[in-house]
């Protein structure tokens, strides 16, 4: 009898017991499952609607919503002009690379309703916004009156051109650059003018008497009042030189240099000289070469009107026959070669004395990167220094040409650029 009990215990859990039993999985608990079941399948399910939805936000977002650039915080003007709709002006943004869809920008205005809220006029706008933001300033009416300007020591007439352009202060950049040949229209606007001569020789009349500095301008302003601006600041800064010559009494250095002499100086000592402290050692070579009447051998009156960027020229280019000229014609050139700066002004007004007394006739590039100048007194010892340095001006030059070729491999649609300073390298020399 008691074995008969046995068989029938072991027998109890058989397999139909068994699999209802483990149906819910969890053996004896199984009622912690039916519970969290649901829970986990609607998590489960929320988390995958919500990638799906911050996928497409950010897909919509990259493509449409987001800033061009959102480290790009550079202020550039935006020009609205009357009678321009929303398909126009969304265009221009475009265009100049402040949107990365036309169609989201007109959406935006639409469903804003603020389409007649945006006014014509000149706007800040910056890469780092993003089409709402822009819609924000242009439907706020705080349209500027006013923009910034910075000419930089060194430039010449034709990167002034293209820097104006960029900041939108000019819209015709050969009508700007034919203005800058006619020295009759501005006579009465400068004295130095007035008293140069052979204007009519020279690639830009204006060329030299367009003072750099930082200037506030009306948005407005016409390229004719725009230079009338620059070449009353060269007024004010060569009286102040001047007057402060005449205070200086016995010890002013003299020169037989007429004003407009002295700014064709200056500005072949801005193009030579990287650093401010041997603009006055250039000046003191250049005094004494032109005492003893040598010609100047400057490189970057060669260049000019050439558009040579190489430090290294070809025998060609070195001898060319312009006006400009340094090695083919044994005076000044016939015009400035750029726009100097007062403190090349102020060097070509005062050489450096002890470079004047011992005499120093010749100077070359020691370092490109560094502007770092090598002077000399005598032939032997500048062609030994230029043996010496010509390596590096090679190298300079190829990888100068190099970067070049990397960056335009990188720009697939290039645009203006603002001219470098030319004071960030030196020339070869004489």
């Amino acid at each position: 009898m008691a074995k008969k009990r046995r068989i029938v215990s072991q027998n109890f859990y058989n397999q139909r017991t068994l699999h209802k039993e483990r149906e819910y999985g969890f053996y004896w608990y199984s009622w912690l499952w039916h519970l969290i079941r649901p829970i986990l399948i609607f998590t489960i399910s929320m988390v995958i609607v919500l990638g799906v939805v911050v996928s497409g936000w950010n897909q919509i977002y990259g493509n449409f919503l987001m800033p061009m650039d959102p480290e790009d915080d550079t202020q550039v003007t935006f020009r609205i002009k009357s009678g321009e709709y929303v398909d126009t002006i969304s265009r221009n943004l475009y265009e100049q690379g402040l949107l990365r869809n036309r169609g989201i920008f007109k959406m935006l205005v639409m469903f804003q309703g603020v389409t007649s809220k945006i006014s014509y006029g000149d706007y800040l706008l910056s890469r780092d916004m993003g089409p709402g933001e822009i819609i924000s300033v242009l439907t706020s009416g705080n349209q500027i009156t006013e923009r910034t300007i910075t000419i930089i020591p060194g430039w010449n007439i034709e990167d002034i051109a293209d820097y104006l352009i960029k900041t939108g202060a000019i819209e015709d950049r050969n009508s700007f650059l034919e203005l800058c040949k006619d020295a009759d229209k501005f006579k009465d606007s400068s004295h130095q003018l007035q008293q140069a001569s052979k204007l009519s020789s020279r690639d830009y009349a204006l060329e030299g008497y367009l003072a750099p500095d930082t200037y506030r301008v009306f948005v407005d302003a016409t390229p004719e009042e725009l230079l009338k601006k620059l070449l009353a600041q060269t007024e004010i800064v060569l009286d102040s030189l001047y007057d402060t010559s005449v205070e200086q009494g016995e010890d002013t250095f003299e020169t037989n240099l007429t004003q407009d002499e002295i700014i064709i100086l200056a500005s072949v000592i801005e193009k030579e000289a990287a650093q401010k402290e041997d603009f006055a050692k250039v000046s003191a070579v250049f005094h004494n070469r032109l005492a003893l009447g040598l010609p100047l051998e400057s490189d970057p009156t060669a260049k000019y009107g050439q558009g040579v960027t190489t430090m290294v020229m070809t025998s060609e280019q070195v001898y060319a026959d312009t006006p400009y000229n340094t090695y083919v014609i044994p005076a000044l050139p016939v015009g400035p070669i750029c726009n100097p700066s007062k403190a090349a002004l102020e060097a070509a007004l005062h050489p450096n004395q002890q470079y004047l007394d011992e005499l120093y006739l010749y100077f070359c590039s020691k370092d490109p990167n560094s502007g770092e100048l090598h002077f000399s007194k005598t032939r032997e010892e500048h062609e030994a220094a230029v043996a010496e340095y010509r390596p590096l001006w090679v190298a300079f030059d190829e990888e100068q040409k190099r970067a070049a070729e990397e960056a335009a491999q990188a720009s697939a649609t290039p645009g203006p650029s603002i001219p470098v300073n030319p004071n960030t390298f030196a020339v070869p020399g004489r």
